[in-house]
C-alpha cells in the first residue's frame, strides 16, 4: 500500500467520481481507476459502488476512509515538523462558529497572515456539533466552539468569554415584556447543533416558555436583519449584536446569570501534532483576548500542555453550537 494509493482513494471519496478526482490531483482518470482497483485487491474489499453518475463509498470504504485520512495527515504533519520547528508554515485548517468568525477572528487572522505569510490558512464555519466532529475526524486542525464538551479525544482550552443576550426589535422594552409575548413570537436560530440555540432551548425549558414558532436561518446577517425588521427574536453574544450593522434597530435584553456567561473554546484532537503554525495562532488569540480585557496573556505553548491546557472529560459539560 502506497501513499499515492491513499491520496487517490481520498480524492475519489471526496469528489464522488474518478474523473473529478483525477482533475483534482492532476492525474489521468485511467490511472486513478487502476490504482483504486489495486488498492481494493490488496485489501480484498470493494471500496466504492460504481454508479452512472459517479461512485459512493461502501461500508468498508467508509471505515477505510478515516484511516486513510489519518495516515495522510500524520505524513503531512511529520514533514512540517521536520522542516523547521521554529518557523510556522504549511497548511492550517481552522473551524469556527459563524459568530466568532465574524467578530473575534478578523483581527487575529489579519495579524496572523501578516506575521506568517508561509502558512496557508483555511477557515470553515459551522455549528459547534459539526466542528467537533470535523476535529475528531481530523478534517480540521482545530476549531473555536461554544462551551466545554465531554470528549476523550479532545484537548480544550478557553479563549474568549461571551455574554449572551436575547436580541429583539425595539418594540420590546424589557425582558419581562418580551417573555409575556413569547407565545406569539417567532424565535430565529441557526440549525440544530448550534451552541447558542441549545442554550436558548434549555432556558425556555427551565423557565416553562413556549415560543410561538421556531425558524431556522443559515446566516448571522439573515438572523440579525430579520430581528431588526421585527420578524422575531434570537440569542447571540452581546458583542455580535452591538457591532452588527443593524444595532440601532435592535434591543439587547440581559439574561439570567446562569445562561448569560459562556466560553468560546479552542479544541484540537489529542492525537494531532501541535505545529508551530497552530501554536502561533493560539498565541495571537490569547494576545487579542488580553487586549480586549486588559490583562496579560499566557503563552499558548503552556496552555497546550496536558496539565494546563487539557479539559479532562470528567470536568467537561456536554453543551453544543
Amino acid at each position: 500500500m502506497e501513499l499515492r494509493h491513499l491520496r487517490m482513494f481520498c480524492a475519489v471519496a471526496e469528489n464522488g467520481s474518478f474523473t473529478a478526482a483525477a482533475e483534482k490531483i492532476h492525474n489521468v482518470q485511467s490511472n486513478v481507476t487502476m490504482r483504486i482497483k489495486e488498492l481494493e485487491a490488496e485489501l480484498n474489499q470493494q471500496l466504492f459502488i460504481r454508479q452512472k453518475n459517479g461512485v459512493v463509498l461502501t461500508s468498508a470504504g467508509q471505515i477505510f476512509l478515516g484511516y486513510a485520512q489519518r495516515i495522510l495527515q500524520l505524513t503531512d504533519e511529520s514533514r512540517s515538523a521536520l522542516l523547521d520547528n521554529a518557523s510556522p508554515r504549511g497548511l492550517l485548517r481552522l473551524g469556527s462558529m459563524e459568530t466568532t468568525a465574524a467578530i473575534r477572528l478578523p483581527k487575529i487572522l489579519a495579524k496572523y497572515h501578516q506575521s506568517y505569510p508561509q502558512v496557508q490558512l483555511s477557515l470553515m464555519t459551522g455549528t459547534t456539533a459539526e466542528l467537533i466532529k470535523a476535529v475528531e475526524c481530523h478534517r480540521l486542525d482545530g476549531a473555536f466552539v461554544g462551551g466545554m464538551h465531554q470528549s476523550s479525544s479532545l484537548y480544550q482550552e478557553e479563549i474568549f468569554q461571551e455574554e449572551l443576550v436575547l436580541v429583539s426589535g425595539t418594540e420590546f422594552g424589557s425582558l419581562s415584556h418580551l417573555t409575556r409575548q413569547m407565545s406569539q413570537t417567532t424565535v430565529l436560530v441557526f440549525r440544530a447543533g448550534c451552541f447558542y440555540r441549545s442554550t436558548l432551548e434549555h432556558w425556555f425549558y427551565q423557565a416553562g416558555i413556549i415560543p410561538g414558532q421556531v425558524m431556522e436561518l443559515g446566516t448571522l446577517d439573515g438572523i440579525m436583519s430579520c430581528v431588526a425588521a421585527g420578524m422575531g427574536i434570537t440569542m447571540l453574544p452581546r458583542s455580535v449584536a452591538e457591532s452588527h450593522g443593524t444595532r440601532q434597530s435592535v434591543h439587547c435584553h440581559e439574561l439570567p446569570k446562569e445562561y448569560a456567561h459562556v466560553k468560546t473554546v479552542f479544541i484540537r484532537n489529542k492525537d494531532s501534532i501541535v505545529t508551530p503554525a497552530l501554536t502561533a495562532l493560539l498565541d495571537l488569540s490569547h494576545e487579542q483576548c488580553a487586549i480586549e480585557v486588559g490583562v496579560s496573556a499566557p503563552p499558548a505553548a503552556d496552555m497546550l500542555t496536558p496539565t494546563l491546557g487539557c479539559i479532562d472529560a470528567a470536568e467537561s459539560s456536554a453543551s453544543v453550537h
